[in-house]
């Protein structure tokens, strides 16, 4: 991992344990060795996922918005078939390689619906605050901070519940179900003593009103999950805690801030996203035999769920998240 320049912190160690905790899936990770000098040559990390209701299926990696095989290209093509044939009983296959794969096999399927968006911080915190769009971004941070916020670090599990408070209420509003709260405390676990990970908390007059989960690796800051109060949007804390985090990405001498993942079927953060002067880079995601469609963004079941998740109580929507995650992944 450390070695490849496509390494991410979602080759980590410390992320195959969160998923691995969280959601009870078992990492299937194939090394690449030379058979002569026993040479390591790389890795493809891969979980099975076993759901009697979507399917069992091996994954690289769920809950991941890229994990591009750290192995030459040439060598991707057998190392997928060797996984296929030790495990028949699955249902599909989905790798989310991020960029596009280089001789993709015949018997993959191509499906880009994601994005991500990446801001180049190498100009330095003066020049990339230029790069922001006049009005949407940098006149509300200038607005943003008369407003007397304060931003701090968590410092414990007692400080995620803010965090995940605003994540089931932003959930909520989408129609969607939270995370089950402890794959953010695992997330803390295991990534924050690493210096993997900071959850930056925005409060108002005492109460946290914005907050976000941050992924460091590398040269790379990633603003993973993240949460806002929407009783509080006129204040602008979105703008006000983006613009924190990209401040001390920079002074950490990080080289690119990543916006994360968003959906083609959400043109509104897309566009929010490109604001702050980012480029847009295309998620490249393969499968096989095809594209498993249960639960797809857009389709009918989708859309019904959704209505129904904007009704239901924070309870019981907390309660589906637990219950329904793992079959997700």
């Amino acid at each position: 991992m450390t070695a490849s320049p496509n390494g991410s912190i979602y080759h980590h160690s410390a992320w195959r344990t969160v998923l691995e905790t969280t959601y009870g899936y078992r990492p299937l990770y194939l090394a690449l060795e030379h058979t002569g000098s026993r040479e390591f040559h790389g890795v493809y990390p891969f979980m099975l996922v076993q759901s009697r209701f979507t399917g069992d299926r091996l994954v690289s990696l769920p809950f991941t918005s890229f994990c591009p095989p750290l192995v030459p290209h040439d060598a991707v093509a057998d190392m997928v078939r060797y996984n296929l044939q030790k495990n028949p009983e699955i249902q599909y296959l989905e790798l989310k390689s991020g960029d596009p794969l280089h001789d993709v096999p015949d018997f993959l399927v191509e499906h880009c619906s994601h994005v991500t968006h990446m801001l180049d911080l190498r100009p330095g915190e003066s020049k990339v605050y230029q790069k922001f769009h006049s009005t949407s971004i940098r006149q509300r941070i200038r607005r943003a901070e008369k407003n007397g916020f304060r931003v701090r670090l968590a410092k414990d599990v007692e400080d995620l519940k803010g965090f995940y408070r605003l994540h089931i209420g932003i959930r909520k509003k989408h129609g969607l179900p939270p995370h089950p709260f402890k794959f953010f405390r695992n997330m803390w676990h295991e990534l924050a003593p690493r210096n993997l990970l900071f959850v930056p908390l925005l409060e108002y007059q005492g109460r946290v009103i914005a907050a976000a989960f941050t992924l460091k690796f590398r040269d790379t800051f990633t603003y993973e999950y993240s949460a806002s109060d929407e009783a509080y949007l006129n204040l602008s804390p979105n703008q006000m805690l983006i613009w924190e985090v990209i401040k001390i990405a920079c002074s950490e001498g990080a080289s690119y801030f990543d916006f994360g993942r968003s959906s083609l079927d959400n043109p509104s953060l897309i566009e929010f996203k490109e604001r702050w002067g980012a480029e847009k880079l295309a998620l490249s995601y393969y499968y096989y035999p095809k594209m498993n469609k249960v639960g797809m963004e857009g389709s009918l079941g989708r859309r019904i769920l959704n209505r129904a998740n904007r009704i239901l109580p924070r309870a019981l929507l907390q309660m589906e998240g637990e219950l329904v995650y793992r079959h997700l992944g």
